[in-house]
């Protein structure tokens, strides 16, 4: 839900899941303020910026610049445990 109600105007398939596991710690607010020069939560201003990023720009600007530790280490674990999530759906 969030993906597709917050991030819906992120054209990278991979740029987008970064956005969303952090919305999901944070809210969509505060991953916008991560990107937008003037610290605003406006989410269609921040989806212009991220989609002339890399998705590894995204990445980094997300660790590098979001306001909570725990948000970063959360993006951080979730990633690390894709792979195991993606076996369990085989199962």
């Amino acid at each position: 839900k969030i993906r597709h109600s917050y991030f819906k105007s992120i054209q990278n398939e991979k740029s987008a899941p970064y956005c969303t596991i952090s919305a999901y710690n944070t809210g969509a607010g505060n991953v916008a303020k991560a990107f937008n020069t003037d610290n605003s939560r406006n989410i269609n201003k921040a989806s212009n910026i991220i989609n002339k990023m890399t998705p590894e720009e995204v990445y980094n600007k997300l660790i590098r610049d979001l306001p909570y530790e725990e948000t970063k280490k959360y993006l951080q674990k979730v990633l690390e445990r894709q792979p195991i999530y993606k076996s369990m759906d085989q199962i």
